[in-house]
């Protein structure tokens, strides 16, 4: 009898129930995955008489439909700075004309020129912009209401993109919120002014011009940025404040289609996001706080051709638009504004969405005492539970099984899993260079990294069981999977309260998962209160299912949101790292945190390695056949009717070099291709580009191997050709590129004087530097020689250091219109005992950089039918650089 009793305890579930586990975490990871995709129908023309002061997706989409039609418009082309100014100056037009008559529409166009220090990317420079376009309208408000709220959204793109969600998207929500607003027959009781700047990706200038230079700037109290690196699905708010929790309650009130996270803020203020927005320059320059939306799905399309209305639809710009109106009418119709100017900053908010049903929102203090108690509750009622049915003097045993079976095994699991998907992603890498084979396979991220994760978190507590189980125990096998689970309840409790201390509000990712299953000990059988009804064991265990589920459904989202953000980002994050160990690793991650509640009942399965982990690791193989033998491994896709475009990124410069000797005469020349890479691949896809148009493969250098790099400031290249991973591929004379036009630094005046206090001579040079083109300069003083001030800014900044052999002042100049010279006066200080030698001797080096985007008409024929030749699913951006280098 006591036998039977034995094995009927250990094949408590038959040995398809893991599969039934793997099912519901299917169907839950699925839910969450549609939920980011479920918008609300676009309202149409029709519906404009029966809803007036409704946000129409439709009107919105006609307005996106004709910004898309103008192509590319980065800063200083006729499509930017002409074609997108009359389509919107058009629009305002018939804005102010369909008005209500107690409405007051005003718009100024601001043409703005300015230069500030900032730190891009992990690196220093200085940002000097001429003649850049802000198109403000100002919608008045009621008398006497001081204050002002502002959004934003910027109508430029990156050369080769269309930009429709990155962000004329945005511009044609706010057109439509204004014209909402505008027809309505009561003023707003504050003013709110819509800023559509004409230069955000140079980067982050036009908004600068405004906050620091116009005049309506000073009453702004808070801002909505509208922002996109992705396109399609809902927005996400990323980031609020800094420390005005008011606005993230707004929302919260506001909103009718939520989605918003506060790790999404921290991972982005991390640095791991290769980014920025306007978000910033409203932060930092105009100190004044708001919130920063952007569409993060399809980053793939993201500064691509394929950016356009054809991968859009009204719907994403129908809920953007709902929940931007409602928010606008609530910060604009209340006092929040009022507060905004009377309230100083009274720290961070906690803020999240569950799937978009409702809101949540709390200060960081609050979380810490909810996390807190949240931990605590669960494990009082984890032990309790358990030692109600086999008595406190049994105490011991289960602290074992809770801390060795449950915490253990989930750190061991945990460790194993990390390392198993290193392993996994180095060795795709360097064994059969297929790094990327899920960049364009979601599916294949699942089946090379998290399924084995779960199969080895599995195999840790399936192996823990089998190794430290004692014989003789007083717990029955149900009893010790519920004390397991209250380990791993302590396991992340542990991590969540380290969090906390360390000040991450992301802990509350773990306290909503703990809050789902802090009763489940409760609840599961054998529960504690011994019901002998059926109908209220059945009540019971559906109960606790669907804290399972709404467990499942909290955690799966996470693994969508970072898949989404970090998968897209590896087409762009440079080809030194691989970045399949930080998919590796982040999924190993998301992996632990989705299933570790269901990793104990592993021993409550018969055979679980022939049915469970036996189909995980079938799986995972069968991936890793895929993804190294199959063309569904290779990493890209072009576009067709059947897919969706997931494309390599190749920035191709023809760049022409040109050495200038004291006279401004030019004594040396040569060219080349210039190839910024992206990513992992981009080098071997152009080597065989250039081999399968008869290139000579000897002719490829990366910069550190050229000579010039002992000599030359930046190795006579463009800056960015040694901030990022570079090929540079030189060509013969007759394919130098056409340089009709470029900027001309000139030296107009040299002022030297010598000081009295010791061997110091200072000397003050004027350049001017002529020609409305997009460019940049570096600035190498030489030995003893010290930059001391200069008329850009009154400080100067940092120098942009690459290495330890390549420092140099950064100059990026964006010009918009056409302008006048840019003048440049440096002031410079030289230690020297020889006066002979201080006045034969260079005191710094200049590099000026010319940039010609959008350029096609002047192409060579030879760098035209080079571009031509790569694969349909590169997106080549092919540009015009000229290098002007100089020594005065």
């Amino acid at each position: 009898k006591s036998k039977q009793k034995t094995t009927s305890n250990l094949h408590w579930w038959p040995w398809y129930g893991g599969w039934g586990i793997l099912v519901l975490l299917a169907l839950c990871g699925t839910a969450s995955y549609y939920s980011f995709f479920h918008l609300p129908p676009a309202l149409t023309e029709v519906d404009l008489g029966r809803l007036p002061y409704a946000f129409n997706g439709a009107r919105a989409w006609n307005t996106l439909v004709a910004l898309d039609a103008l192509g590319p418009k980065p800063v200083g082309s006729t499509a930017n700075e002409v074609g997108a100014v009359k389509l919107l100056e058009r629009e305002f037009t018939l804005i102010n004309a369909t008005k209500h008559a107690v409405q007051e529409v005003l718009y100024e166009k601001q043409i703005t020129s300015g230069a500030y220090g900032i730190s891009f990317i992990g690196s220093s420079m200085t940002s000097v912009y001429q003649n850049v376009q802000n198109l403000i309208v100002r919608l008045a408000g009621q008398e006497d209401v001081a204050g002002a709220l502002m959004l934003n959204c910027h109508f430029d793109s990156v050369a080769s993109s269309p930009g429709a969600s990155d962000d004329c998207g945005s511009c044609a929500v706010m057109l439509e919120i204004l014209r909402v607003l505008s027809r309505g027959s009561e003023r707003p009781r504050h003013p709110i002014v819509f800023l559509f700047n004409g230069a955000e990706e140079t980067p982050l200038q036009a908004s600068h011009g405004f906050i620091t230079q116009h005049r309506w700037a000073k009453e702004i109290r808070a801002f909505l940025n509208l922002e996109s690196v992705g396109s399609g699905g809902k927005e996400l708010l990323f980031q609020s404040g800094p420390q005005h929790p008011w606005l993230v309650e707004a929302y919260a009130r506001a909103v009718r289609h939520p989605f918003a996270h506060a790790i999404g803020e921290e991972i982005f203020q991390s640095g791991f996001i290769p980014s920025d927005t306007d978000f910033r320059i409203f932060r930092d320059f105009g100190h004044i706080p708001g919130l920063d939306f952007a569409h993060i799905f399809n980053g793939y399309r993201y500064h691509t051709r394929y950016d356009s209305v054809e991968y859009l639809s009204p719907a994403v710009l129908q809920n953007t638009g709902d929940n931007v109106l409602s928010l606008v009418r609530l910060l604009t119709g209340g006092d929040y504004l009022e507060r905004s100017a009377k309230e100083h900053a009274v720290g961070k908010s906690v803020f999240f969405d569950f799937l978009g049903l409702f809101f949540v929102t709390c200060s960081e203090k609050e979380a810490a005492i909810v996390n807190v108690l949240v931990a605590i509750l669960g494990l009082i009622v984890g032990y309790w539970a358990t030692l109600r049915n086999v008595g406190s003097q049994h105490w011991r045993a289960v602290a074992r099984e809770s801390l060795l079976h449950g915490f253990c095994a989930t750190l061991v699991g945990a460790g194993t899993a990390v390392g198993f998907n290193l392993a996994i992603a180095f060795l795709l890498d360097r064994l059969v260079q297929r790094s990327m084979a899920w960049f364009s396979t979601y599916t294949l991220v699942i089946g090379l990294y998290c399924l084995p994760a779960m199969a080895l978190l599995f195999i840790a507590h399936r192996e823990f069981h089998r190794l430290f189980q004692r014989k003789e125990t007083p717990l029955p096998l149900s009893l010790a999977v519920k004390t397991r689970l209250t380990g791993v309840y302590l396991f992340w409790s542990v991590i969540m309260i380290g969090a906390t201390i360390a000040g991450l509000r992301s802990a509350y990712v773990i306290s909503v998962l703990l809050a789902c299953m802090a009763l489940v000990p409760l609840i599961s059988e054998p529960y504690p209160w011994h019901f002998k009804s059926k109908i209220a064991s059945l009540v019971l265990s559906v109960i606790c299912l669907l804290l399972h589920t709404v467990a499942l459904l909290w955690t799966t989202q996470f693994f969508h949101i970072f898949a989404n953000i970090f998968i897209p980002i590896a087409g762009r994050s440079g080809a030194n790292d691989n970045p399949d160990l930080l998919i590796a690793t982040v999924t190993a991650g998301c992996s632990l945190l989705v299933c570790s509640f269901m990793l104990p009942l592993v021993n409550l399965l018969r055979n679980p390695y022939r049915s469970t982990i036996g189909t995980l690791l079938a799986l995972f193989l069968v991936s890793l056949l895929l993804a190294i033998a199959t063309p569904l491994g290779f990493p890209y896709r072009e576009a067709t009717l059947q897919q969706s475009p997931k494309v390599q990124r190749i920035l191709a410069q023809h760049t022409l070099r040109r050495w200038y000797d004291s006279n401004d005469v030019v004594r040396a020349e040569d060219a080349g291709y210039l190839f910024r890479l992206w990513d992992r691949h981009n080098e071997a896809t152009i080597r065989e580009v250039i081999v399968s148009n008869a290139g000579n493969a000897g002719a490829i250098y990366k910069p550190s191997q050229m000579d010039e790099c002992n000599t030359e400031v930046f190795c006579g290249l463009p800056a960015s050709a040694v901030r990022f991973s570079s090929l540079w591929y030189a060509q013969p004379k007759e394919n130098h590129p056409e340089a009709l036009e470029m900027v001309k630094l000139s030296l107009e005046s040299r002022n030297k004087t010598t000081s009295k206090d010791g061997p110091v001579v200072k000397s003050r040079l004027t350049f001017n530097l002529a020609g409305s083109y997009q460019s940049s300069i570096l600035l190498r003083p030489r030995r003893n020689v010290t930059l001391v001030a200069w008329n850009l800014t009154p400080k100067l900044p940092p120098q942009l250091s690459v290495g330890d052999d390549h420092r140099a002042y950064y100059v990026l100049i964006t010009h918009g219109l056409p302008g006048q010279p840019l003048q440049l006066i440096l002031d410079l200080e030289q230690n020297a005992t020889d006066p002979q030698t201080v006045a034969q001797a260079p005191l710094l080096d200049i590099s000026v950089t010319s940039n010609f985007w959008e350029y096609h008409e002047h192409f060579k024929p030879t760098f035209s039918k080079f571009i031509e030749s790569f694969p349909s699913w590169a997106h080549v951006v092919p540009s015009v650089s000229v290098v002007n280098l100089y020594s005065f």
